[in-house]
């Protein structure tokens, strides 16, 4: 997916904190960055668009973020969802505190004033929410993956263990993939808060639940020629006409992200393949497409150039 990256290495140390509080301020709104010593503050911030969702991974030394008032600018209407990946930080907001060890995670309405304080170099993945996209579920005061039964500990730990491998490998995904990893996302963090406040899971909205399914199952079985809407819908015990229903609000019909997919998959193994070596069929047929003129035709059709021309061209 693409990629903006802000860095602080080899500037002096003035402008590197002048730099990072820049970087802070676009996506984060006002808010204070404090070094906690004299080291260079050599630090890193990449942010990706997926989905409705923004995902951002920081490296950077000891320092402290800070917001000492309320804050209500409109270009920063969401929650933050923040994962721990190395070091320890501690947050703190209203009466709340709480010591984020790699793993751990943290949600927290950023408007309100808040602290974070690492005494070591860290690294975090950050998820900014849409407050639309948690608007049924009262988010009001800091969360943690703390656990008191054994279900919610079990719960917590998937969300964390799918936000550590989606921080790997973030930098090598396709743009097709953001709106599904947001759902995914969407849904895990959903279950987790509403089995955090003794709701039964079964309670989010079906609507938003089934889609996270089918995109989850789509992506699963990508490579199987016979997936279609009409097994999808089999398999999700639901008609074609709800599923179609279910997708009518967005950009291309379900049938369409299907082959959208598909064409997505060719085209990433054949960025710097060595034409010598590539079969346009085999790869066709390894992702599900039963003709290679089919897929030929769609992939011109979607990216301006056969698929030979465009290994040929050594497009990127």
């Amino acid at each position: 997916m693409k990629c903006a990256t802000h860095e602080t290495h080899g500037l002096p140390l003035r402008q590197q904190l002048q730099q990072w509080q820049s970087a802070s301020d676009h996506y984060f709104g006002p808010l204070q960055a404090q070094a906690m010593g004299e080291e260079p503050f050599d630090a890193r911030m990449k942010a990706w668009e997926a989905g409705a969702l923004r995902m951002l991974t920081i490296d950077a030394p000891a320092h402290r973020i800070l917001r000492d008032r309320a804050a209500s600018d409109p270009r920063h209407d969401s929650f933050k969802l923040l994962l721990q990946l190395k070091g320890a930080s501690d947050i703190r907001q209203h009466d709340a505190n709480f010591s984020l060890q790699p793993g751990d995670w943290s949600l927290y309405d950023p408007r309100v004033p808040y602290t974070i304080t690492s005494q070591e170099s860290i690294r975090q993945l950050v998820v900014q929410i849409p407050r639309g996209k948690l608007g049924h579920l009262p988010v009001g005061s800091l969360h943690t993956c703390e656990a008191h039964t054994p279900e919610l500990a079990a719960l917590h730990q998937v969300l964390s263990s799918f936000l550590s491998a989606l921080a790997v490998q973030l930098q090598t995904l396709p743009d097709a993939a953001g709106v599904s990893l947001s759902e995914a996302t969407l849904g895990l963090l959903v279950q987790a808060l509403q089995a955090q406040q003794g709701d039964a899971p079964g309670r989010m909205p079906l609507p938003e639940v089934l889609r996270v399914r089918v995109r989850q199952y789509i992506h699963s079985h990508l490579a199987e020629s016979d997936l279609t809407v009409e097994r999808i819908a089999q398999e999700m015990r639901c008609s074609k006409r709800y599923l179609h229903t279910l997708f009518q609000g967005e950009a291309h019909t379900l049938d369409r992200q299907i082959w959208l997919s598909r064409l997505e998959r060719c085209k990433q193994a054949l960025v710097g393949s060595d034409t010598s070596k590539v079969s346009i069929s085999a790869l066709a047929y390894r992702w599900g497409f039963n003709s290679n003129a089919h897929f030929c035709r769609l992939f011109k059709q979607e990216f301006g150039c056969t698929p030979s021309e465009f290994l040929k061209r050594g497009v990127h």
